[in-house]
């Protein structure tokens, strides 16, 4: 019911937006009039007329639909020391979101265009997409913010030659863990009269006939990851005290892309371009706490109240033994507090990956539907801290062109 009621307002929005963009020529500023002017001019002679077709009317609004997921796996190698005994420990945490569903409205004006998705389910997520096309050159932001309440962990020690599996199976967080991602790329076109991604992703212009071109892209991504919450004190030891990390990433790459007209009005895009990372960045940030996660039978002291400001307790001690529940296994307080220590940086560069992008679309009349795919893969880090992320959503459009 609830996304039947957000998609009725949308076309809503739909519907009453056709009469008043139809009034804009009579209302609009000067200056407004004057930039859409020029975006008309640029669109109208930067393309080869035998191959594409820039529509007349400039506005598009588009009703849609997604489908995304966002996965990340890491590996950690570290080592700690307990009762006397040195522990090499390998942590491997998956995070995936599962899929999420959004609905959501994009607008747009010739090459420009802005887009909002409301997550539905339970969990809240936002989801904003920017885009400035050219014939020549391509321009797409994307932000997104959501939260995750478990991930799939394996805790692995190794000593005298030995490995031994300590857990393997789903964490939960006791606070859900918020992750937000950056993505920013721009690409150039060599055959820019000829074809336009923008033709099977946005239909800012009609692809009439079959093309292909090199593409040159360089891609910003950025994402962060935090369950640095107090009641997550445990799940951080386990991570070798990490309680959030920043990823950083720009790559740069050379691909190819292709529109496909197999009739009139359709267009089936495919684009993939390999590329390489310049810079890497891995940012882990470390917490203590106040309480032991071992426990100490032996450790009976008073230890008095807690002082949050130096990180002390009344007795002179940084951590107090926990205690234990009903069942025998460590149970932490509520008074538990973290706080941060330091910053784990690891840079490096050089690493592979690629971005794969599938269209298609059909338009008729000012009308059009449209399919298409995104899939991005990273890698980032060596050593101790290794990363590999899969970021991939899917989007469903019906537009009218106003």
């Amino acid at each position: 019911m609830r996304a039947f009621k957000i998609l009725a307002a949308i076309v809503l929005c739909l519907l009453s937006a056709s009469g008043i963009i139809a009034q804009t020529d009579s209302i609009k500023p000067g200056i407004i009039k004057a930039l859409g002017n020029r975006l008309d001019t640029k669109a109208l002679f930067k393309y080869d007329s035998r191959y594409i077709e820039v529509p007349e009317r400039p506005w598009r609004f588009i009703l849609r639909g997604r489908l995304d997921e966002f996965k990340t796996d890491f590996i950690n190698n570290n080592s700690f020391d307990y009762e006397d005994v040195t522990y090499n420990t390998c942590l491997e945490m998956n995070l995936d979101s599962k899929v999420n569903k959004s609905v959501g409205l994009w607008v747009g004006y010739r090459g420009l265009g802005i887009g909002y998705f409301y997550k539905l389910g339970k969990k809240p997520g936002v989801n904003l997409n920017i885009s400035a096309t050219g014939a020549k050159i391509g321009l797409n932001f994307r932000f997104r913010s959501m939260k995750f309440d478990q991930l799939h962990a394996k805790m692995d020690y190794m000593f005298t030659d030995t490995t031994v599996t300590d857990f393997e199976g789903d964490a939960h967080f006791f606070e859900p863990i918020d992750v937000v991602s950056f993505y920013f790329d721009g690409y150039y076109v060599f055959n820019g009269k000829n074809y336009s991604q923008a033709a099977a992703y946005n239909q800012a212009v009609i692809q009439k006939k079959s093309a292909g071109s090199l593409l040159l892209g360089a891609t910003f991504y950025a994402s962060g990851i935090d369950m640095a919450y107090n009641k997550n004190a445990s799940l951080i030891h386990s991570c070798d005290s990490v309680g959030s990390i920043s990823l950083g990433k720009i790559a740069i790459g050379l691909g190819y892309g292709y529109n496909w007209v197999p009739a009139k009005g359709w267009t089936i895009n495919a684009m993939i371009m390999p590329n390489i990372s310049v810079s890497d960045n891995v940012i882990r940030t470390k917490y203590d706490f106040n309480y032991d996660i071992f426990y100490d039978k032996d450790d009976t002291d008073d230890y008095g109240k807690w002082d949050s400001k130096n990180h002390v307790w009344e007795n002179g001690k940084t951590h107090k033994n926990p205690t234990l529940n009903e069942y025998g296994n460590v149970e932490m307080p509520d008074d538990i507090e973290i706080w941060k220590v330091r910053e784990d940086k690891n840079r490096t560069r050089w690493a592979f990956n690629y971005d794969v992008r599938v269209g298609i679309s059909y338009c008729w009349s000012r009308y059009f539907v449209s399919a298409n795919a995104i899939f991005n893969h990273y890698e980032y880090g060596r050593n101790n801290s290794k990363v590999n992320l899969i970021d991939w959503y899917t989007t469903f459009s019906l537009g009218i062109r106003l």
